[in-house]
């Protein structure tokens, strides 16, 4: 039974589905990976406009007060296992707008992210390097920084 579980896991880390919460222009690197050039496809990345079949969730651009309860509410819509990427400087602390006050200042407290790319914008090389150490953590059974705290459990959204 253990071998089927273990099958299971390794299929799973093989082929990650992910949905985009775009708020920024990182989105537009997230573009390029996916083109030809990149083609992230070629390593088991597949986006899905719902947030009921994705594995993961990525952040792209800043979270303001306004679009959190957006957020969290498509966080609770993903199955588990379920994992977060933060794409780009705007999406873990604000980035170039992190002095105002509709920003949230540092939103992977609310929602801890597993990975973070860094960089405004990331390159496409970055984002895949960043998929890929979500698939090293679902291969060895590391769970999710969300299911393990973050102050997301306590919100109304």
């Amino acid at each position: 039974m253990l071998k089927i579980l273990d099958f299971f896991n390794y299929a799973q880390s093989e082929s990650l589905w992910m949905t985009h919460f775009c708020t920024g222009c990182c989105s537009l690197e997230m573009a390029a990976a996916m083109g030809p050039r990149y083609d992230w496809e070629r390593y088991g990345y597949l986006p899905t406009p719902t947030p009921r079949q994705a594995d993961i969730l990525m952040i792209t651009g800043l979270v303001s007060k306004k679009i959190l309860p957006s957020l969290l509410r498509t966080y609770a819509q993903m199955p588990e296992p379920k994992y977060v990427v933060a794409l780009g400087a705007c999406s873990f602390d604000g980035g170039p707008y992190n002095d105002s006050l509709s920003v949230i200042k540092n939103p992977t407290e609310i929602l801890p992210a597993d990975v973070f790319i860094a960089g405004c914008p990331p390159k496409p090389e970055a984002i895949i390097e960043g998929l890929e150490q979500v698939k090293q953590k679902i291969k060895n059974k590391i769970p999710s920084a969300a299911s393990q705290g973050g102050l997301w459990k306590e919100m109304e959204f």
